[in-house]
């Protein structure tokens, strides 16, 4: 009898625990985001070009260097800051700028960044500039369609120097 009793309220716990689980995985509903918005997505790394062009050292520079530390070349190593701005329809929506990572400030930048639009016929302009030129160096715009709930990812192809949708 003892055991037939330990083992029911084995079964009782269990079937209270099973059906907490049950009604938590489904019974909450958790909305991303709201029923009119969609999401746009920024994510990739990029390595930035140079702040500063090397420079070709003379004969004379040369010379007063330590054997082991004669280069033609002396190259910076600090890079540019990215920028980045996004405008919807002509409206500016975001400007980021980030910074290259490093005790040097020479490491490629990581870009991770989300954006939540409204759903609906747009006009996306991702516009990016990774040197110390004025102007954009890289530029995206085109007409998109965005459904309630959908999620636009935008990265940078390092071959084509292009952004990409997907």
């Amino acid at each position: 009898m003892n055991n037939a009793l330990r083992y029911l309220m084995q079964a009782i716990c269990y079937a209270a625990f099973c059906a907490v689980v049950f009604y938590f995985s489904t019974a909450p509903a958790y909305q991303y985001l709201d029923a009119d918005k969609a999401e746009i997505l920024m994510a990739f790394k990029h390595p930035t070009q140079r702040q500063a062009v090397c420079h070709q050292r003379t004969s004379e520079e040369l010379k007063a260097l330590p054997p082991n530390m004669r280069r033609p070349q002396d190259c910076p190593r600090e890079r540019s800051p990215l920028i980045i701005d996004v405008s919807l329809d002509g409206t500016p929506v975001a400007h980021q700028a980030f910074v290259s990572p490093g005790i040097h400030k020479d490491g490629a930048v990581f870009v991770y960044a989300k954006l939540f639009i409204p759903a609906g016929e747009h006009r996306l302009l991702v516009a990016m500039r990774d040197s110390m030129r004025e102007g954009y160096d890289y530029t995206l715009e085109q007409p998109l369609s965005f459904r309630p709930g959908q999620m636009l990812v935008i990265g940078f192809n390092e071959n084509e120097d292009r952004f990409t949708l997907k």
